[in-house]
């Protein structure tokens, strides 16, 4: 009798039966080697395998199983937990710690040094008078000392005139109010720019001028020696005070339009110009403050046009 199934339906019967015993015996095979995985626990060299693992990688002698600090830049020295050395304990490691000896607890800076936040050269942790205004005169605990020695309300620092009387009625400077005040200081031959070592000397004369009330003016003269011409000498005495002028106008706060300037050349000397003293005496500024009302006929505001371009050799 001819069977009615197919080729396709025998061999898929004979894989249904075959199928459990092919997974029973892989199974099987599984369990007969229990030994196949092990781990490093159960192995006698355990210590010698962990040794192959952790190494030293950033080269600072601590091996990495136990080194905090993996990355250290190479050739700094390091502690046993392989962090570089911050011997003061401030935060700072020792080879960027400029202050390596900083009590402990005290707040310091990337430097490894302590603050001074008023910056009256006293440390943060010894003051005990912090926020002093700048400039102001501290003891050892920075705190605010008599820095007045006269007396006359102006401290030391700002005086002009350290050396008051008791009682003396002062300005700003410290200095007793005049209307009338010479300055000698001294220029280089046939120039008139303002040494830097004679702008002490000039703070000192010009502190002494009193303020100005509102008819009042400033009226800046400038003579010279008799040395050299006369032509000469009345450009170098403009030119004398006009730099004078400016000088007072940036380092003083007057204002531009009260200072008037004159030049005498070499008249009116106040001594013989025989003598070296003497012709450093006749080589002076005079600042004088006076109504407006008299000021000189010849007294301008800005140096007049004749007298620019000073030369020394002018006939």
């Amino acid at each position: 009798m001819k069977s009615h199934f197919s080729p396709a339906f025998y061999l898929t019967l004979a894989s249904a039966f075959w199928m459990p015993h092919a997974l029973a015996e892989d199974t099987q095979s599984s369990d007969e080697t229990p030994h196949a995985i092990t781990t490093i626990e159960q192995d006698e060299d355990a210590s010698k395998q962990v040794k192959t693992y952790y190494k030293d990688l950033d080269q600072d002698g601590v091996p990495d199983q136990l080194d905090q600090c993996p990355n250290t830049e190479f050739g700094y020295k390091v502690n046993e937990l392989g962090c570089e050395l911050d011997s003061d304990g401030d935060g700072v490691y020792d080879r960027t710690d400029q202050c390596p000896n900083t009590p402990k607890g005290i707040k310091v800076n990337f430097l490894g040094c302590e603050g001074d936040a008023d910056k009256d050269k006293v440390l943060d942790s010894q003051d005990q008078c912090p926020g002093t205004p700048l400039g102001t005169k501290v003891d050892k605990v920075g705190c605010k000392v008599n820095n007045d020695a006269d007396g006359d309300g102006v401290i030391d620092q700002e005086d002009q005139c350290p050396n008051s009387p008791p009682g003396s009625i002062v300005n700003k400077y410290g200095c007793k109010p005049e209307t009338l005040v010479v300055t000698n200081i001294v220029f280089n031959t046939g120039s008139y720019e303002i040494r830097a070592d004679q702008k002490p000397i000039l703070d000192k004369d010009i502190s002494r001028l009193r303020a100005l009330d509102s008819n009042e003016i400033v009226l800046i003269t400038g003579y010279t020696d008799s040395q050299g011409s006369a032509a000469s000498n009345i450009k170098l005495s403009w030119n004398r005070a006009n730099s004078t002028k400016h000088y007072l106008v940036k380092n003083f706060n007057y204002p531009d339009n009260v200072i008037l300037l004159d030049g005498q050349g070499e008249a009116s000397p106040v001594a013989s110009n025989a003598t070296a003293a003497g012709r450093q005496k006749n080589r002076r500024i005079e600042f004088k403050i006076m109504d407006k009302r008299l000021i000189p006929k010849g007294a301008k505001l800005e140096l007049p046009e004749k007298m620019k371009h000073y030369n020394r050799y002018q006939q």
